[in-house]
């Protein structure tokens, strides 16, 4: 394990520059940014539920735990006011997507971030091959030449090893967060159903 870190990572690091830093920070705060997002989703049940499985949640609210239980409870609680149950539904999704929303836009900025460093890296890596190239003395320009094009080439690329992954992690959290507001809807319209049902009732 030493050797590979002597012999491999450490010279690829070093020929990365001062950029490789931000780089590696960047790709923590896409990491952690995401797993936040997704454990929060996974609590809240983002994925589909057939009919049957949310009728059960509606009239036993215990069956479905966590913060979809809370829910389903506070807009039971209105009941038989349709129109309370929608508005507390709508404060509901207004509280829980509107927080999935801030996170993803946080993520979308540092996924979008670590590209543009690499390309920095580019920029600073060419500038040092042009200035090897104006010294020219020998083997002294060829090293810098060197040293420039590999800080050129690595942090391009380490940029879009950080940011290609973190696209998919965005896509993957979008398509469960669409599957969460549609759950709540669904759990919205079964509990709005019930309170038109209880008027008519009565």
């Amino acid at each position: 394990m030493t050797d590979f870190f002597q012999e491999s990572f450490l010279p690829i690091w070093n020929a990365g520059g001062t950029l490789m830093y931000p780089l590696v920070g960047l790709a923590l705060l896409i990491f952690f940014t995401g797993m936040e997002i997704v454990v929060y989703l996974n609590e809240l049940r983002g994925k589909p539920a057939s009919d049957r499985t949310i009728e059960d949640w509606v009239n036993t609210p215990s069956h479905a735990g966590g913060e979809i239980q809370s829910m389903i409870e506070y807009g039971k609680a209105a009941l038989p006011d349709q129109r309370d149950v929608i508005n507390r539904f709508s404060e509901m999704r207004n509280e829980h997507i509107a927080r999935i929303d801030r996170r993803r836009t946080m993520l979308a900025v540092f996924v979008s971030a670590a590209p543009l460093t690499g390309l920095l890296g580019t920029v600073i890596g060419m500038l040092s091959t042009f200035k090897g190239l104006a010294i020219s003395s020998g083997g002294q320009t060829v090293n810098m030449v060197a040293d420039g094009i590999s800080e050129a080439l690595i942090t391009t690329q380490l940029g879009l090893v950080i940011a290609i992954p973190g696209y998919i992690l965005m896509m993957l959290i979008e398509k469960r967060q669409n599957a969460l507001d549609t759950l709540i809807t669904r759990i919205e319209a079964t509990i709005a159903r019930k309170a038109r049902q209880a008027n008519w009732e009565i």
